[in-house]
């Protein structure tokens, strides 16, 4: 996984139809077991695509865009506003059956 740490960034892969990013805080705990186990999928499944990682501190304003109401978020940017996000990381075969219903991965 790749952290984003500049706005042109964030900005860039907004606009990229197939961004995978994962938004996150730091002190958020359950952020960090959701991460444990999207680098679980990640690493099983060998994927082609980048997972971009996100502070949403430093990006208050991409919350808003994309409407994402709480993290850990993980979002697939699919462009014409078709953007899918995963609220609940409830386990490594959801968020397995999440990626695995984009056509970018």
């Amino acid at each position: 996984m790749q952290e984003i740490t500049d706005e042109v960034s964030i900005k860039e892969l907004l606009q990229k139809e197939g961004s995978i990013i994962f938004f996150y805080t730091p002190f958020c705990q359950t952020c960090k077991i959701a991460e444990r186990m999207l680098h679980i999928v990640t690493e099983a499944k060998e994927m082609n695509a980048v997972v971009y990682m996100c502070n949403l501190n430093y990006f208050p304003w991409v919350a808003e865009v994309l409407g994402i109401q709480s993290v850990p978020a993980l979002t697939v940017i699919g462009g014409y506003d078709e953007n899918r996000t995963l609220f609940a990381f409830e386990s490594v075969v959801t968020i397995d059956k999440f990626l695995n219903q984009s056509k970018f991965v």
